[in-house]
């Protein structure tokens, strides 16, 4: 059965670099650290108390009663379905105007990835909850609050699924968009990843012993673990037939994805790589993609000793000889890991990459100090110029959860 083609015609994000894919990829482009101290509370017992810590989302109050996440979800989002249909801003009027003659709008499919969900808000009626039973709702921490947020802005009926698949959440939430419009279930789709920072998720992450107690390194031998992030992603995906009936051209075509998991252990590494190994062939083949059609690979890379050399290895055992030599990136080097919207952030970069043609650098690492175990092609200094026309696009999270995308130029 002939499938049709998939495209992505709007992007947008809320990052700690800022709200916007322009303030993204210009952090990225200047090669600048996103990371700064918590505020968002007292972090001074934990390990280090650096995050990437997304400003102008006041905790949750009388007056932002909504968990933080789903105000950055709701921003990122509008700025996808705005960039999408070309509107300046988002209102219902302007949105119903320019849905297509088809409808196929009214009905699109949200797909939404989170490790936590609005976590802040279940703190926030656990605590507070048992004094004043007004702030004990649980309403925007449930996972599904993200679909029903979006599906209710918009008026989206088409269909609505949330994953939470740790930190491959929003690489895997790109997935199945993606299959929802190849296998015929809607002509567009939202893919949606976020997450939030707050004192339970934190000290979570801490007791995991993945924070470094400096900075992120990524590849370097002196690599220590990871610094924690949010914000929110979200790509909007077409059918390129949809999209070219309504005039609007596409930043990328999506060809294949994959999905798996290690079944090995609740939160440590299989440390020979075989899911990733499996994921990467799977996502290939998925793609009709060969291994020497990949120019770039957007790492999940996220500077813990294992991590970096378990995916090293995966890369030299799918890709052979080219291994060395194929550009990669961390974007989490620069913003931190964002969780569940780690996936989608970072998919728009490498969206970004396929259009100007530019790898970003990974921050962190000194080229004296790279690691022999991952010997891979690490642009230090300045962003790595080149003709990118396949991006691979990899996700993990504890659990042994892995996802993977491949994009290319339209």
């Amino acid at each position: 059965m002939d499938t049709p083609d998939v495209v992505i015609t709007g992007m947008g994000c809320v990052s700690p670099h800022g709200r916007g894919v322009p303030a993204l990829w210009r952090g990225l482009m200047e090669g600048r650290s996103a990371l700064s101290p918590l505020t968002l509370f007292d972090a001074s017992v934990f390990r280090n108390p650096l995050a990437g810590v997304v400003d102008g989302y006041p905790v949750v109050s009388e007056t932002n009663p909504e968990c933080r996440a789903l105000r950055m979800l709701r921003d990122a989002a509008d700025d996808a379905v705005c960039d999408a249909l070309e509107l300046s801003a988002f209102n219902a009027e302007s949105l119903a105007r320019k849905f297509p003659a088809s409808e196929a709008w009214k009905h699109a499919a949200i797909v939404t990835g989170t490790n936590f969900g609005g976590m802040s808000a279940a703190e926030t009626a656990l605590v507070d909850g048992r004094n004043d039973p007004s702030k004990a709702s649980l309403n925007s921490y449930l996972f599904g609050a993200a679909g029903t947020t979006l599906a209710h802005r918009y008026a989206f009926t088409g269909p609505r699924l949330n994953l939470s698949l740790s930190c491959a959440s929003g690489t895997a939430a790109i997935g199945l968009a993606f299959d929802m419009i190849r296998f015929g279930r809607a002509d567009v789709a939202l893919a949606c990843g976020y997450d939030e920072l707050s004192l339970f998720i934190y000290a979570g992450l801490s007791a995991l012993r993945a924070i470094t107690p400096e900075t992120i390194r990524p590849f370097d031998r002196r690599r220590r673990g990871t610094l924690f992030s949010e914000g929110a992603g979200v790509l909007i995906l077409e059918s390129a037939a949809h999209a070219a009936a309504r005039g609007r051209m596409p930043y990328a075509k999506v060809l294949g994805r994959a999905m798996n998991n290690d079944g090995y252990h609740m939160t440590a590494p299989e440390q020979e790589a075989r899911g990733i190994q499996a994921l990467m062939r799977a996502a290939l083949r998925d793609a009709k993609s060969a291994p020497d059609a990949i120019d770039h690979l957007n790492l999940h890379a996220t500077g813990t000793p294992y991590n970096d050399a378990i995916e090293t290895k995966a890369v030299h055992a799918v890709f052979g000889n080219r291994a060395p030599s194929i550009p990669v990136c961390s974007v989490k080097s620069s913003i931190g890991h964002c969780m569940g919207a780690a996936g989608t952030i970072e998919a728009i970069a490498a969206v970004m990459t396929l259009r100007d043609g530019k790898v970003p650098q990974v921050l962190g690492l000194d080229p004296a100090e790279k690691d022999p175990e991952c010997n891979l092609n690490t642009p230090t200094g300045a962003p790595l110029a080149g003709d990118y026309k396949t991006i691979l696009k990899t996700s993990y999270g504890f659990g042994g959860t892995n996802a993977a995308v491949v994009f290319a130029k339209p």
